[in-house]
């Protein structure tokens, strides 16, 4: 039998992980960290040892954290990302799994592209899913090999 994962096991909590990483890295103590976040030395402590992600922080505290870490959220969760010279743009995950669908037929989007489709925003919105990324990604794709006048 393969050594495949069990869908039904839990991957460990990247938060958990990621923010002692960080504050680690960063030279910090819990204390320090709590301080320039606005929140508990305890609510932190408990947030760096919950393994199993029962935790669930609210996003303006996650923000929080994150700017006393000089990260973004996207690096305290693990979510996938562009750099740009603006700095990281996070994929949305519809996008994530057009460029895995894509790629796994052998199709590789390039960065520039990802960026390109991450920014992309029409009266404030983006496409749901990976079926509305691609047809957009095919709109523009034709749009630029349109021969100029």
């Amino acid at each position: 039998m393969e050594n495949t994962p069990k869908t039904d096991e839990k991957q460990p909590n990247p938060l958990a992980a990621n923010l002692r990483k960080f504050r680690e890295e960063k030279g910090l103590s819990l204390d320090e960290v709590a301080k320039k976040a606005e929140i508990s030395k305890a609510y932190l402590w408990e947030l760096e040892r919950d393994s199993a992600g029962a935790k669930k922080p609210s996003a303006a505290v996650l923000m929080k954290i994150a700017a006393a870490l000089s990260r973004t959220l996207a690096d305290l969760l693990n979510l996938p990302t562009v750099q740009t010279a603006e700095g990281p743009i996070e994929l949305p995950a519809s996008l994530v799994r057009l460029r895995d669908r894509l790629k796994a037929q052998g199709t590789e989007l390039a960065d520039s592209d990802l960026q390109d489709l991450a920014r992309t925003r029409f009266r404030g919105a983006q496409p749901q899913s990976a079926d509305e990324w691609h047809q957009l990604y095919l709109l523009m794709a034709s749009s630029s090999r349109r021969p100029s006048k």
